[in-house]
């Protein structure tokens, strides 16, 4: 069985041009290079020092010097400064230096110590400045995760909840209640379609579906709960269940159908077939949270509301057209009287209740007709 993985050895740059200043630091330091805790390299300008750092980005503490040929400290501080450099500088000079020292700590030097030099009290500035360092580095990380979170939520989430799902302990919530309006959609044909097409060209096929759709889904604040192959599960009302779900879920109906239409154009300029989709609507009580194992959970929205939306996008192929509604939703949009109710409900036509596969209920619909 293998141990630990040992931590690399930090390494530290010394710029210096006093010739018995390397001896100093590699007997001082002797141990800990022994035992690969610190690595040293040694500079005798500000020119030599860009050289080392440039050959070894991974260098992130400097000791330097104020008063070298060439390039002297606070020239190499500016310079470093100019090039966004990350590397941490303890500056190294005499005690009747102050004002360039002074200087170079504005030059964002991170601390110093005078000569003649106390090695214990340089030994106890390296630690501290490595602790800073390397607590930096971490907060670099957690920012770095906080940065992949909130671009996987993105996927998911319209850009105005990322924010607040990412601030979240418990980003959904527990397992609770709600009602909701829930939109499947999925592209007509598609099985039949993807057996002619190269594997490549499905998945092509399938992203800018996805894309196209979870674009209306986020423009008009819902949630994409679940991608299905080529069907997409989405929800409106997941966070925080608000009177304008359902005229929101309506909208991104209509926005779909107008986004595919663009889509078309451009297929048909391309010399590639139209397609067609269906979209199924409904509105009413959900259960929301948490399923699976300990070894792996995932959220999910279920209930008869979502099972009868299924349906309903089921029954756009029997009925030939794009869109089919359960009457709840239209109730729901009557209700809350939005500004464009009239115009959200206007291309819609009641059709009655239908019976539907798997439910012992029938429901009231409202289709949308097939458009030229």
């Amino acid at each position: 069985m293998t141990g630990p993985v040992p931590m690399p050895a930090q390494k530290i740059l010394a710029v210096d041009d006093e010739p018995d200043f390397e001896a100093l630091i590699r007997q001082r330091f002797r141990q800990r290079i022994r035992a690969k805790d610190l690595e040293f390299r040694f500079a005798r300008h500000g020119e030599e020092a860009l050289e080392v750092l440039a050959a070894e980005p991974d260098i992130e503490l400097m000791l330097l010097d104020i008063n070298m040929p060439v390039m002297d400290g606070l020239t190499l501080l500016a310079e470093l400064r100019t090039r966004r450099s990350a590397v941490r500088a303890v500056i190294v000079s005499a005690y009747g230096d102050m004002a360039n020292i002074r200087t170079a700590m504005n030059r964002g030097a991170f601390d110093f110590v005078t000569k003649p030099v106390d090695l214990a009290d340089l030994e106890v500035t390296i630690d501290k400045t490595l602790e800073s360092i390397a607590h930096v580095r971490g907060l670099d990380r957690q920012r770095q995760a906080a940065e992949r979170a909130r671009a996987n939520l993105a996927r998911y989430f319209s850009p105005n909840l990322v924010e607040m799902l990412a601030d979240r302990d418990e980003p959904l919530g527990p397992v609770r209640r709600e009602t909701v309006a829930v939109l499947f959609v999925d592209i007509v044909g598609f099985t039949r379609m993807a057996e002619a097409m190269p594997p490549e060209q499905v998945v092509t096929l399938l992203r800018d579906f996805h894309e196209r759709m979870a674009a209306q889904i986020f423009a008009c604040g819902g949630t994409v709960e679940k991608y299905i192959g080529d069907e997409i599960f989405a929800v409106f009302g997941l966070l925080k269940a608000e009177a304008g779900d359902s005229a929101n879920a309506l909208r991104c109906a209509n926005g779909m159908l107008a986004a595919l239409d663009v889509w078309n154009a451009e297929r048909i300029g391309r010399g590639e077939p139209a397609l067609s989709i269906g979209i199924g609507l409904n509105y009413g009580p959900a259960v929301m949270g948490d399923v699976g194992s300990d070894q792996g959970l995932s959220f999910t929205v279920i209930g008869d509301t979502v099972n009868t939306a299924s349906r309903l996008q089921a029954l756009t192929r029997d009925l030939k057209t794009p869109l089919v509604v359960a009457d709840a939703l239209i109730s729901s949009i009557e209700a809350a009287q939005p500004a464009d109710a009239a115009t959200l409900l206007g291309t819609l036509a009641n059709q009655g209740e239908r019976a539907l596969r798997g439910r012992s209920g029938a429901v009231c619909i409202w289709t949308r007709a097939a458009r030229d």
